[in-house]
């Protein structure tokens, strides 16, 4: 396939419209059509399904564009290692996450990266789980770092760590001497926790469900350092976490995680995704591992 008929195919896939393909390649529409037929034929496959209000991939369009995204990037990589050899060009990574990642642990990570690694530079995407696969899926991000409740298509997970929800209080808190606690001994004390949507709040909801109860958040945000700020001001706020998300900051508070024992809220993980098939540069590969390392230490 001509570079050229991935050119247009890609563009068509993006904006969904001839129209907007052409807007974007600054062609005119038949010459969007014509390359879009001529690479059909040739294939001897439909590529869209054409509909009054744009162009739709067809399944075999699907895997054309996954195959056009990765080849894209993997050209891309190809040129910035050659860029390299003669002008010692800064190294990019780019990654996507949710807010209780971005709030201390993925840049404590980076920063100890940048310390081994001092050429590479990040672009840290901060996006709810759902958008960070996305990002990656599209190739705009190159690592996404994201809560799941199950594998996406087009993704490949490097790895999968539990993401078990906690209850965050101050070492003083009534309940801090418990081994483990039940929602239920929760709805006694203010609570802070994430805004409806998020996958800590529905395994939430669904847990007080099951038991029979219901809980009134004091203070619900989707701020992570919101919730931190609020269980180290209240004697007696609670917050929910998982153990990655303040890994490292809880003892310089004075403050524990405890564990609930609902089996619900552990059935969320904390996956590491790349682009499915996608060949990655030897930086992103190392900073695969150098994550992957930490998140064990974190995890235990």
């Amino acid at each position: 396939m001509q570079e050229l008929n991935l050119r247009y195919f890609h563009s068509v896939a993006k904006t969904g419209s001839l129209s907007a393909a052409a807007e974007e390649l600054h062609v005119a529409v038949s010459a969007v059509s014509r390359q879009i037929t001529n690479l059909e034929q040739r294939l001897s496959l439909k590529l869209f399904d054409r509909q009054p209000r744009g162009m739709q991939l067809t399944e075999a369009g699907r895997l054309l564009q996954a195959y056009a995204l990765r080849n894209q990037l993997e050209v891309e990589s190809v040129i910035t290692q050659m860029q390299d050899v003669t002008t010692r060009q800064q190294r990019k990574i780019s990654v996507a996450c949710p807010d209780g990642m971005a709030w201390h642990f993925l840049p404590s990570v980076i920063s100890g990266f940048i310390s081994q690694y001092p050429d590479t530079r990040f672009d840290l995407q901060v996006v709810d789980s759902v958008r960070a696969s996305e990002l990656v899926k599209e190739g705009a991000a190159d690592i996404a770092l994201t809560f799941s409740l199950s594998p996406d298509i087009g993704i490949q997970v490097v790895s999968s760590h539990s993401a078990a929800i906690g209850a965050l209080m101050s070492q003083h808190h009534p309940l801090a001497d418990r081994e483990a606690l039940y929602v239920e001994d929760l709805s006694h004390y203010p609570l802070t926790m994430s805004l409806n949507g998020s996958t800590m709040r529905y395994l939430f909801d669904v847990a007080c469900s099951l038991s029979g109860i219901k809980v009134h958040p004091s203070f619900s945000c989707d701020s992570l350092g919101a919730t931190y700020t609020m269980v180290c001001e209240h004697p007696n706020m609670i917050g929910l976490c998982s153990a990655v998300a303040v890994s490292g900051k809880t003892h310089s508070e004075g403050l524990v995680l405890k564990p609930l024992q609902e089996p619900q809220l552990s059935l969320r993980s904390l996956q590491v995704q790349v682009m499915a098939e996608r060949h990655m540069p030897e930086h992103i590969d190392a900073f695969l591992t150098f994550l992957e390392a930490r998140l064990k230490a974190a995890c235990l």
